[in-house]
Order: structure tokens, then sequence, then C-alpha cells
């Protein structure tokens, strides 16, 4: 009978939201995780970061690093992370539970709730009662990432969501709706004006009160202020030059439904859990929603093998279900393997990780003790423009002292006419390149990207610039022979 009780009680704490975590690993995977987390720290200069991990129904924590380094905050299992990306399953939740309640129908057009939003493909205006609510849920709108997401306003104000949809009327199509799949963050903004209008609650509020809290997600939030409050939340931090500092980013509350939701790996665990069918402490409705959140979109080409869900990118048989997520001073990844009751939750402080470090978790799950960490995509990015800024200034500074030397002497050489055409071409060059330095978003890119993308492209106009004026020196000689 004793054995019974203390079964239930576990059982009772597993499914209740993972208030105790069990580590039922052995001491050397246990070591092994916290080493490659560790390294991962330390290689990609991210100060702090925290995983949760799902394995044969329990539930494990780990966590290295700081929250806050400046205020020597350790990270944790309850420290508060943004989502980014990961945000979208949670709205996806949202409006796939207005379904289920009866109050939409996915099939919708979109003119019927925004009977203002307008699109255009190919110069002229598409035809919104053949663009479905399905259109946005599974990006094939026609709106992109790399068309549509550089203009996303800035701030906090009650109205931004509206804002940032009606920054899209009239926006030109990547391709004609239902088509294709082209990953969109603002597909989910449209979905979260939608879930406004129907819903007659601000987006937060709707979340807030039909989602997290049925859910039992207490420590998800979509206030940036109410997670401040808690003391938890992390500090964002980016890095440029081999250096690792603060960033505080703009506001895009207009962003929110796609990229801007708060959470840590205690609430995440529970949140993994709910997917793959751990929990069973939430509202019945929310069963067949899941099951529908997870069915990607199999009417367009798959991309790299994987559909879009509902804010799930999922493989052709849902054995992976996964969804990664950055933003400028945050970086997320979660991957569940339902067939393996195997999910994972990464949360860090900062973009440069490399956010497939969860399949190496598994191959450690899986008995591969040795793992290294390998750096990210961004941070190489940033190393090699880093170098190549440095490289360019001590070149560029070396051809003017030289030009400088030339200057100084009295006598002259008439120019030749392959120095007019090499001095000319190499003033273009500069020209151009200046130009194409003036006519970049140098706004998102210095939100978005490493600083070293705009050193990197001044020194190289610098270098031009004394390349040309060492060459153009080259008139004026010392030392004429007799």
């Amino acid at each position: 009978m004793k054995k019974i009780i203390v079964f239930m009680i576990a059982l009772l704490i597993l499914f209740t939201g993972f208030a105790t975590p069990n580590y039922a690993l052995s001491d050397s995977q246990s070591d092994s995780i916290q080493s490659l987390l560790d390294d991962a720290s330390r290689i990609s200069g991210v100060p702090g970061m925290s995983i949760s991990i799902l394995a044969d129904n329990e539930v494990l924590y780990f966590s290295s690093g700081y929250a806050d380094r400046e205020k020597g905050l350790p990270a944790s299992e309850d420290t508060l992370y943004e989502l980014a990306s990961v945000s979208k399953a949670f709205t996806g939740m949202g409006i796939l539970l207005m379904e289920e309640q009866g109050l939409l129908s996915m099939s919708d057009p979109i003119q019927k709730y925004l009977p203002w939003f307008t699109l255009k493909y190919q110069g002229k205006h598409v035809d919104m009662q053949s663009i479905t609510l399905n259109n946005f849920l599974h990006h094939t709108s026609g709106l992109t990432n790399g068309s549509h997401s550089q203009n996303i306003p800035q701030g906090n104000t009650p109205d931004m969501l509206q804002k940032t949809v009606e920054m899209l009327v009239d926006s030109e199509l990547s391709f004609y709706p239902g088509k294709q799949y082209d990953y969109g963050t603002v597909n989910y903004d449209v979905l979260g004006l939608v879930i406004e209008i129907v819903s007659g609650q601000s987006y937060e509020d709707f979340m807030r009160e039909q989602v997290f809290q049925p859910l039992g997600l207490h420590h998800t939030y979509v206030y940036k202020e109410d997670a401040q409050a808690t003391g938890q939340l992390a500090q964002g931090y980016r890095s440029s030059f081999f250096m690792t500092t603060p960033y505080n980013a703009p506001d895009y509350s207009g962003n929110k439904p796609a990229g801007y939701i708060i959470s840590c790996t205690k609430d995440m665990a529970r949140w993994m859990g709910i997917q793959m069918g751990i929990v069973q402490d939430i509202p019945e409705i929310f069963h067949t929603v899941i099951e529908k959140s997870h069915q990607g979109d199999m009417s367009v080409p798959a991309v790299n093998e994987m559909y879009y869900a509902a804010g799930w990118s999922v493989n052709a048989n849902q054995t992976i279900i996964e969804h990664p997520g950055g933003n400028p001073n945050f970086g997320t990844e979660v991957a569940i393997l339902p067939n393996e009751r195997t999910a994972f939750c990464l949360l860090t402080n900062g973009a440069n990780i490399n956010r497939s470090m969860v399949l190496k978790v598994k191959d450690i799950l899986d008995g591969n003790l040795t793992q290294s960490y390998e750096i990210s995509g961004t941070q190489l990015l940033d190393i090699i423009l880093s170098s190549t800024t440095i490289i360019l200034c001590l070149l560029a500074v070396l051809f003017f002292l030289l030009g400088l030397r030339r200057r100084k002497t009295n006598e002259r050489q008439p120019m030749t006419k392959k120095r007019i055409i090499v001095t000319a071409t190499l003033l273009i060059a500069t020209i151009v390149q200046c130009i194409m330095c003036c006519a970049l978003d140098w706004s998102t890119i210095l939100i978005w990207q490493t600083y070293s993308v705009l050193t990197a492209l001044i020194s190289s106009a610098l270098l031009t610039t004394s390349i040309t004026w060492f060459v153009y020196t080259h008139r004026y000689n010392a030392s004429l022979r007799k």
C-alpha cells in the first residue's frame, strides 16, 4: 500500500505542473549535459541558458550561467526568457481554440474579420475572399520574412497590433496565396488581430484568460511588465567584436503573437507535456485543439522535409514537432519527439547560440556522453566580419600613410593613362560602397544583426578610399633618377 501511495503522489506531482524536478539520469549523463551547457555558454558568449527535458514521463532541468550577469543573478528553471518564434504555437493554440468553440472557422476568408485588409500580387489586388485564416496559420499567404518583416513598427502602446497589421495593407506578396509555404512572422500578427476582433478582448487578455490559466501555465506572460515584476526576467544580450554586452532591444508589441511571449523552462516543460498528452489536468476541449495544432499543411510542398502546422514545424508522420526562435537578444528551441516520449526546450538570453545543441543533449540521453558544442552560424559570421574589419582598417591606415609619404615630394611625374583608369575604377568602387552603406536599412540591421556587419562595410569603403589615394599620389616621386 505504501508503494502505491508513493507512486500516486509522484504522478500527481508530475501531472500538476512538474513542481519538483526528478533527475533520473545517471550521474555521468547529468554531468555531460551540464558540461555541454557550460561549454555552450563559454564558447558562444551567451551569459545564461536553461533547458528542460522530458524523458520517459520525467522532467529534468539544467541551467548554466547568468540570467543577469551584471547583477550576478544565476539562470534557473524559473528564469523568464522571451520565447521568440516559439510564441507562435501559443497563438496557434488560441485561434484553433476559438474554432473549436464555434467562434470562427479556419477556412473563413480573412476579409470576414478584417474587411479593410488588402494585399497585392504582381501589382494587382488579390481577391481577399480567397485568402483564408489557414493561409496565415500555415505561412502560405505570401507574406514572408524576406519581404514583409523589416518594417514592423516599434512601440508598446495597446494599438500596436492594429498598427502592425495596418502596415501590411497593400503589400506586394512574394507568391500567390496557397501556392507554397514560406515562413513569415507577420502572419501570426494577423491571426493575433483576428483573435482580438472575434473575442472582443485584447490579444494579451484572451491568451492569459483562455489559454495560459486553463492550461496551468502560471509563469507564462504576455505583458513584459508582469514578467519584470517577478524579478525573474532575464537580461538580454548581444555579441559583437568577440564581446557580449547587455542589450535592451526595442519593443515590438505588435509582433507579440509571433514572437514576444515570455516564459521559463518550468512552464515550458508543462507545455511540452501538454503537447505530448502526458499532462491530463486540462480542459477536455484542448485535447482536440492540440491534435489539430500538430497537423501540417500538406497541400503545399514541404520545406526541408517539414510542413508547417499551427506554430509548429512537423514532418509528414508527426514524429518530429519543433520550432526555433530568435529575437535580437534571446534564442529558443523546442523539439518534441512523440514516438520517443522525449522533448526538449532550450531558452537563452542571447541570439548567438547554436540551437541545434538540443540534438546533442538527446545523444547524451541515448548514451553518447562525449558531445562538444559547435559555434553557431551567427557567431561565425561575427568572427569573420570582426576579423575582416580589423584587417581592412589596418590596411586602410597603411595605404593612407604610404600615400602621405608619397605626397610629401616636390617633383612630379605626369599621370599615365593606366593610372588614371585604375584611380577612376577605385574611386567608383568607393562611391558604390558608400551608396550601399547609405541605402541599407541600418535601423533594422543594427537591431537584428551583429554590429560587425556595419563596421565591415565601412572598413571596406575606407580601404578602397585609401588605395585610391595611394594610387593617385603615385604621380609624386621623391627619387626621380637623373
